[in-house]
């Protein structure tokens, strides 16, 4: 006789082990932890900024606002310098952002001269904070490698794009192309023109002490005087 066979049981199913993360997937674990903490460290840096100017804002002090070392500090920012300019980086490119828009929509140069000081100056008495930080606020120059703004790029940089309007007034049809200086006094003259508008009108408001046009009327009035006097060649 043959013994009858026994059913055995199932051997146990195997234990999954956790898989590891990706090694892909940690490097952008930590490029996403490194970057809020930089936007942590520029936001503390603009609020010393804000209240107490460049004096006050320090590698230590920044570093203590957030709650890190000093050496977490410097492994994102080189120096106190290049901290400070991109704490309002995002500010400038906003700003470079209207005037591109308003430069598109320009029908020839002293129309895109027009739109860009129109939207310039709503954008500073609009954003007084910001327009302060970015132009009225002394803070130590900073390298051009250190900022994260593109260099010569109208979408980021509003010099690029104040060079890009100068050299659109200054050509006439026929004649040479402006020099690459003539291009920079021009763009500096509007740039100065322009700036000087918008932080009287965010220094002193509505003062009574003297009568001005509305600003609106002032601006197109400005316009004109800079548009013939940047077209009128030098004797």
């Amino acid at each position: 006789m043959t013994r009858p066979r026994t059913s055995e049981p199932p051997p146990p199913s195997p234990q999954l082990e956790p898989h590891p993360a990706p090694a892909a997937a940690r490097p952008r674990r930590r490029d996403k932890e490194q970057q809020a903490r930089r936007r942590d460290l520029l936001a503390a840096a603009r609020k010393l900024l804000r209240k107490g100017g460049a004096s006050a804002v320090t590698m230590r002090a920044v570093a203590d606002a957030v709650g890190v070392s000093t050496t977490v500090v410097y492994a994102l920012f080189p120096d106190k310098a290049a901290l400070i300019s991109q704490s309002v980086d995002d500010d400038l490119k906003r700003l470079s952002r209207h005037l591109q828009q308003a430069m598109a929509k320009a029908s020839d140069p002293r129309d895109a001269l027009r739109r860009v000081a129109h939207t310039y100056v709503t954008f500073g008495v609009t954003h007084p904070q910001a327009y302060q930080l970015m132009f009225m606020e002394p803070r130590p120059a900073s390298a051009i490698a250190d900022s994260s703004i593109e260099f010569g790029n109208p979408e980021e940089d509003p010099y690029a794009l104040g060079r890009a309007l100068a050299a659109n007034l200054l050509r006439q049809p026929g004649a040479e192309p402006p020099a690459q200086a003539d291009i920079d006094t021009a763009a500096q003259l509007l740039w100065e023109a322009l700036h000087g508008v918008t932080s009287l009108r965010i220094t002193l408001g509505d003062d009574p002490w003297f009568e001005r046009l509305p600003l609106e009327q002032h601006i197109d009035r400005m316009v004109d005087v800079l548009a013939a006097g940047l077209r009128r060649r030098p004797e």
